[in-house]
């Protein structure tokens, strides 16, 4: 797969279809990272659980993850209220 400039990938939030139809490069990347299971909400946000501090792990997905998908993939930590909804990717 080509490289998506990051332009493109800013200028859309990627959809839960989107998000869904690369699930298995998204996992795969997560795994790299050292995190478990994924979840999805339904706005296509990506749920993470991550013992570090900060969101140096979010971010890194998100990255990885708007590059594999073409969109930008919003990546959140499970702490958060807007985590609760989010159901396995």
């Amino acid at each position: 797969m080509a490289p998506v400039s990051d332009a493109l990938t800013a200028d859309h939030k990627a959809t839960r279809e989107e998000v869904l139809a690369w699930a298995g490069a998204i996992r795969q990347a997560a795994q790299k990272l050292g995190l478990p299971a994924l979840r999805l909400r339904d706005d296509g946000t990506v749920v993470i659980h991550s013992d570090e501090p900060g969101y140096h792990a979010a971010n890194q997905l998100s990255a990885d993850a708007s590059r594999v998908v073409g969109a930008y993939v919003h990546v959140i930590t499970d702490d958060v209220p807007g985590a609760a909804s989010a159901r396995e990717l």
